[in-house]
């Protein structure tokens, strides 16, 4: 297995079963896992895959924040820190860019063996 990213998504109203349901599907329907948790006003954790998964970091950064804008909730913050491999080739400037109404901060994530 591998490590994508961490992330931790808020929001100012409840997030209903409904919604972690969604996201689930969404990750699996990318081939990935989520170890995770959740509670009335978050969704957070780490997305992950098997080790021979090829990953556009880019495609799916994109597909990610309009899975988050589709909730059609309030969110209050989205936290996102990239595992250094795929941040090396991550287009952070495009990405704010489209992105730039969600309240989103990302970093890098380094992963120490």
């Amino acid at each position: 297995m591998k490590d994508i990213l961490e992330f931790k998504m808020v929001s100012n109203e409840k997030i209903e079963a409904f919604t972690i349901d969604s996201f689930i599907f969404f990750i699996e329907n990318h081939s990935m896992y989520w170890g995770g948790g959740f509670s009335n006003h978050d969704i957070k954790g780490s997305i992950y895959s098997e080790d021979d998964l090829i990953i556009n970091i880019n495609s799916f950064m994109k597909e990610l924040a309009a899975f988050f804008i589709n909730l059609k909730i309030e969110i209050h913050k989205i936290e996102i820190k990239i595992e250094s491999f795929y941040f090396n080739s991550f287009e952070y400037d495009n990405f704010i860019e489209k992105f730039s109404s969600l309240p989103i901060s990302i970093g890098c994530w380094e992963i120490n063996l």
